[in-house]
């Protein structure tokens, strides 16, 4: 018991220097401040939630994190308790690319399960792309996809042009009650 305190002005810079290292494992029992960046580096490192770990986010190398939970109940909220009447909580989805192009894909939302073979399969998307990029004239465009059948069938288009309906030209119903 009591406190190990290090004054040493030593980076980390891997696992084996700075100024304080194990070479096991590390259980800190009450609340751990960090002041600086955090890093995990393993390509698959995973930070448990809960005293039963029933949440999960783990790092999938070369593609993100994933956020895991076995509830029904909401897996992520974006909460604000802004008090006036400012646009809050947002979510922005920035694509910050260095050499911007038109018909860049821009971000998407994508719904999908597990079909009874096992098999993951995307059931629905919205989806928007830069349809040009040049300054001062900017367009874009919001696409929303849904499966018929097993295919990607396109519902409804928003350009600079107009609004589109049924691109796909399955056979559907529309209706406006």
């Amino acid at each position: 018991s009591g406190i190990i305190k290090t004054d040493d002005a030593t980076d980390a810079t891997s696992t084996t220097d700075g100024s304080l290292q194990t070479d096991g494992g590390l259980s800190v029992a009450k609340d751990a401040v960090i002041g600086d960046d955090l890093k995990m580096l393993s390509d698959s490192a995973v930070i448990h939630f809960g005293a039963d770990s029933d949440v999960t986010l783990t790092h999938v190398a070369d593609k993100g994190l994933t956020l895991s939970t076995a509830t029904g109940d909401d897996s992520l909220i974006l909460q604000s308790t802004l008090a006036d009447n400012n646009s809050a909580p947002r979510l922005k989805l920035h694509r910050a690319s260095s050499s911007p192009a038109d018909n860049d894909l821009l971000g998407a939302i994508t719904w999908s399960f597990l079909d009874d073979g096992g098999n993951s399969h995307e059931a629905a998307y919205i989806r928007a792309t830069a349809t040009d990029v040049s300054n001062g004239s900017e367009d874009a465009s919001l696409e929303f996809n849904v499966d018929v059948a097993g295919s990607d069938v396109n519902r409804m288009n928003f350009d600079a042009t107009g609004v589109v309906f049924n691109e796909g030209s399955v056979d559907l119903d529309f209706r406006v009650e």
